[in-house]
């Protein structure tokens, strides 16, 4: 084994590969809940999350109904183990009061309470948050701004999926200072309708973990060594465990002459498996969600739709696509790695009308993609795409397959596959450790929906 492996061995790397992924599905398995004896994970990468909401407050008389916008702050994890705290952090409400809101006051404190919904699919906990708010000067002209704080309790859910947070109606109880002998009536609040109040998301992944090798690094393994990859009969010396990354992924149709933007998504369960030489090989599994899709079929008519991607064995319930790749070198490599995924259209619009594609309207064969990624970090990714101008054929492109069982009361198959399926047609993924910001070097072009358009 090289130097350069045996350095790379002290570091956590963060490898892998794929491409238009993620997204989790099923049931919130457990309520809201504090477990000591299970520690926060380091996996996680976090965000900052914010909102505003307009509430309607009643104070005393003879004030009565105000209405008091409230801005949100948090931490959110990105993404978190299955059955590890999910921990919300630097949580804060800022609640903004009219002028003559309290009226005879100079100075108040006091207390809010508000109620964070775990959302998974159809099922729901509640997070009661109890917050402070310290003694704050009431203006003698203009407005108030209370701000309270307090810690999230833990949320543990056991199965994997995509948890929605969302923020409920606060209530508060303020005092004067200093304290006065008739307490101050409690304020209720309610929320205006129609408002968003999500706050953010979290993906939960159910991690595997690793199995290394018979050996220790830079031990060759004994004779009755067994191959762990039918296509590479060698036995890795060192099976390292790797953090989960965000991919972002784009796509171009050729015949349409459009592009296509993949919800972004990630790869877990991933390990980098250390042979004695090169190419060492990259492993990981993802779940792809569904992607919007706006095309113009034949040049001027508007299609919508929905794009599922879905491994070869899809028939049997699996919806979990395999991550196969290699590493030619060592630390900075060229990575290589090849999908093969059905594609699955539904929900089909043609001019903001109904096309009923029926519910089996596939590929009739999988989408094959060969991926290079040159310029490779073993340690933070990089992208991974086909090039028109690569020297292998294999990778200048793919061929989307002709579509068969699509229309419901008329055979829609020959339109289907008559404006999208063709040769000529590229892809790009771009794949960046959670938790870091993505560099240039990890993006890929036009992988983004303009600003205008999120």
């Amino acid at each position: 084994m090289t130097q350069q492996v045996r350095r790379t061995l002290g570091r956590l790397p963060v490898l892998a590969g794929v491409i238009l992924l993620a997204g989790v599905n099923g049931a919130l398995a457990s309520s809201a809940a504090t477990d000591p004896a299970a520690p926060a994970t380091p996996l996680q990468g976090a965000a900052p999350a914010r909102q505003t909401l307009a509430n309607t407050c009643v104070f005393a008389d003879p004030v009565g109904e105000r209405p008091v916008p409230m801005e949100v702050q948090a931490t959110l994890p990105k993404v978190v183990p299955t059955g590890k705290p999910l921990q919300i952090k630097d949580f804060s409400l800022t609640f903004t009061l009219a002028e003559g809101t309290l009226p005879g006051l100079t100075e108040v404190a006091g207390a809010a309470t508000i109620e964070l919904t775990a959302i998974r699919e159809d099922k729901k906990s509640q997070v009661p948050i109890a917050l402070e708010i310290p003694a704050t000067k009431v203006p003698a002209a203009g407005e108030l701004k209370l701000v309270a704080k307090g810690k999230v309790p833990d949320i543990v859910v056991n199965l994997p999926g995509e948890l929605r947070i969302t923020t409920g109606a606060p209530s508060l109880a303020l005092t004067a200072v200093p304290a006065s002998e008739t307490p101050l009536k409690p304020i209720t609040c309610t929320q205006v309708a129609d408002q968003d109040t999500e706050l953010g998301k979290v993906t939960l992944l159910k991690m595997a973990v690793a199995k290394p090798g018979p050996g220790k690094p830079g031990q060759k393994p004994g004779p009755t060594a067994k191959a762990q990859n039918a296509e590479d009969e060698r036995e890795p010396i060192f099976v390292q465990p790797l953090l989960p990354f965000e991919t972002q992924g784009v796509s171009s149709v050729s015949k349409l002459g459009a592009v296509v933007r993949l919800t972004p998504s990630f790869i877990f369960n991933a390990f980098w498996h250390v042979f004695m030489e090169p190419p060492h090989r990259f492993t990981g599994s993802t779940v792809m969600p569904p992607s919007k899709v706006t095309i113009l079929g034949f040049g001027f008519v508007p299609i919508n739709g929905t794009l599922e991607l879905l491994p070869p064995d899809y028939k049997t319930g699996n919806n979990v696509i395999d991550v196969d790749g290699q590493l030619h070198g060592d630390t900075t490599t060229t990575a290589t790695t090849r999908l093969e995924v059905y594609g699955k259209f539904k929900d089909v619009t043609v001019n903001g009308v109904a096309l009923d594609v029926g519910s089996n309207c596939m590929t009739s064969e999988p989408i094959v993609l060969n991926l290079r990624g040159p310029n490779w970090d073993v340690s933070y990714g990089g992208v991974l795409r086909t090039d028109p101008n690569d020297p292998d054929p294999a990778y200048r492109g793919f061929t989307m397959p002709t579509f068969s069982g699509c229309g419901a009361k008329e055979d829609l198959d020959s339109l289907l596959s008559g404006m999208s399926s063709g040769p000529g047609n590229q892809a790009c993924v771009g794949v960046n450790q959670v938790g870091l910001d993505w560099a240039d070097v990890r993006k890929c072009p036009n992988a983004e929906l303009p600003v205008g358009r999120r």
